[in-house]
């Protein structure tokens, strides 16, 4: 018998809920104020679909059969948090929406190196 998705561990559940929930946070930045000018737009995008599309891997990885070792997912999730800081520290994101992001990604981040999780991702995940 294969693995289910009962077999996560508790917090791995909530760090792959908090990455959705953070792909859907800068999904929100991405689409906020598409009134402003042309070059501004562009780059707000730009940072904002890169965020989401990082937390989004992050929360497939999180999965049953997840792609990555554990390191590399630790990378990923500190990317998470470090492009909204990029793109706020540029004048692409507001504040607001910057801090919002980044501390979900340190909510995830916190998550995920919690005693068990590099165990699961690393030998029971498959």
């Amino acid at each position: 018998m294969g693995a289910t998705m009962d077999d996560r561990p508790v917090y791995v559940v909530i760090a792959s809920i908090l990455a959705l929930a953070g792909a859907v946070a800068a999904l929100a930045v991405a689409v906020n104020g598409l009134d402003i000018e042309a070059e501004g737009l562009l780059t707000k995008m730009a940072f904002s679909l890169l965020t989401m599309a990082l937390f989004l891997a992050v929360a497939g990885s999180l999965n049953m059969n997840g792609q990555w070792s554990w390191r590399f997912l630790i990378f990923a999730e500190v990317l998470c948090a470090a492009v909204p800081a990029a793109g706020y520290a540029f004048g692409a994101i507001d504040l607001i929406f910057s801090a919002v992001i980044v501390i979900i990604a340190i909510f995830v981040i916190l998550i995920t190196t919690a005693p068990g999780v590099k165990r699961w991702v690393d030998a029971d995940r498959a």
